[in-house]
């Protein structure tokens, strides 16, 4: 008997203390609402949150790459903005040059405002994310442009950074530079901005300021060549009484074999003095225009002068008024269809970042399905456990009474 009651209390015993731990476990899964997260537990729902929380992690990443994209594309279009400002500032400049009655002291004033114009071009077009990258510098560590003697170089790459915004979609961060800023599409081909900044501030500027692309002179007229510091072909508009042709020389060499060759088509003849300066004669009106040389100077390609030395400086013709309006049209235009650009790249991400958001929503609503408790079972199954530890103490309670009984007995 006494062996039976000892066996007794000690599997009593072992089920209270098992019943204990079920309840107080139990009753903390109660309190923090939350399942048992043992992959023991329930095999199943263990692969299954595993897969969520794995999901849930990746949503993150895509979420903080939407971000960092749309802070950069933000950082873009202010840039790019304030580009097309200074183009359009740029292009009032030109308007305004225009006058013939602009005094050398207006004109002055205008070339100091396209100098600061040119300067802030140059500062947008080095301009940095929030972390120190270069908006249009590609995927290169330094400035995207570098100013070389008086021309600006592109030192940027191709490469464009790019955003990974969920499992198939990588949405571009940026504009390359050398698109944006060193190709505007021109009549005379594809141009910096810094090139057609330079090229106004030139044309405010002595002796540019002070030449004509074209000069006509009455039945004689010198004509004198720019020597060019390095060998270079000249082209040029010859006009005579019969007619027009194109005159194409390469220089240092004298083009008066190429003007006299075309004497029948234009009614022009001309001789040369020892100084190379050529002597234009025509019964009637002599006009030299559109001229323009191949390595693109900044300065006055020849000089013009009639028989009562009227005249004077013959520049590009690219410097005309009505040239540098149409390219910087051409140059305003093409700013804003890169802000356009920067828009619908940004307007992507911002798409893209409602999709992760709604993918974080679900995700987070089957993980917490999954680690959720559902408290109404489980209080449930703790008043079970309660009550079959209450019986199971009375039973307890009435066997070590009857034993004690017998013993006693």
């Amino acid at each position: 008997m006494t062996l039976g009651t000892t066996l007794f209390a000690t599997l009593a015993s072992r089920n209270f203390s098992r019943l204990q731990t079920e309840i107080g476990t139990l009753q903390a899964r109660i309190a923090s609402e939350v399942r048992d997260p043992r992959p023991s537990a329930d095999p199943t729902r263990a692969v299954q949150l595993s897969a969520a929380k794995e999901m849930e992690a990746t949503l993150g990443r895509y979420g903080a790459n939407a971000s960092s994209a749309a802070d950069r594309l933000a950082h873009a279009d202010v840039a790019l903005g304030e580009v097309s400002a200074r183009m359009r500032e740029l292009k009032d400049v030109v308007l305004q040059a225009g006058n013939p009655t602009l005094s050398d002291e207006g004109r002055a004033g205008l070339r100091i405002v396209a100098e600061a114009a040119r300067e802030a071009l140059f500062a947008l077009a080095n301009r940095k994310d929030a972390m120190g990258q270069g908006l249009f510098a590609g995927y290169a560590a330094g400035p995207a442009f570098v100013k070389e003697g008086d021309t600006v170089r592109f030192a940027g790459n191709d490469g464009q950074p790019v955003a990974q915004l969920s499992e198939t979609l990588r949405v571009a961060t940026s504009l390359g530079g050398a698109e944006v800023f060193m190709a505007v599409p021109t009549e005379a081909g594809p141009r910096s901005v810094f090139d057609l900044a330079d090229d106004l501030v030139a044309t405010l500027s002595v002796p540019l300021a002070h030449s004509s692309p074209q000069r006509s002179a009455e039945d004689t007229a010198r004509l004198s060549l720019a020597a060019p510091p390095a060998p270079a072909t000249v082209r040029f508009t010859l006009t005579g009484p019969v007619g027009s042709v194109e005159i194409e020389q390469r220089l240092p060499g004298s083009a008066l074999a190429a003007i006299n060759a075309a004497s029948a088509q234009t009614g022009v003849t001309a001789t040369e003095e020892p100084d190379g300066t050529l002597v234009l004669g025509a019964v009637g009106r002599i006009t030299v225009s559109d001229m323009s040389r191949s390595d693109d100077p900044r300065d006055v390609l020849a000089t013009f002068t009639s028989a009562d030395d009227k005249g004077g400086w013959i520049m590009p013709a690219r410097f005309d008024a009505a040239s540098l309006t149409d390219a910087f049209d051409a140059a305003v235009s093409h700013m804003a269809e890169q802000r356009a650009r920067a828009g619908a790249l940004a307007a992507s991400v911002d798409t893209q970042a409602d999709a992760i958001r709604t993918r974080q929503t679900r995700i987070a609503t089957a993980i917490g399905g999954l680690e959720d408790l559902d408290v109404a079972e489980a209080v449930t199954r703790l008043q079970q456990l309660l009550l079959t530890q209450e019986a199971a103490q009375q039973t307890y309670v009435k066997i070590a009474n009857r034993s004690l009984f017998d013993y006693l007995r």
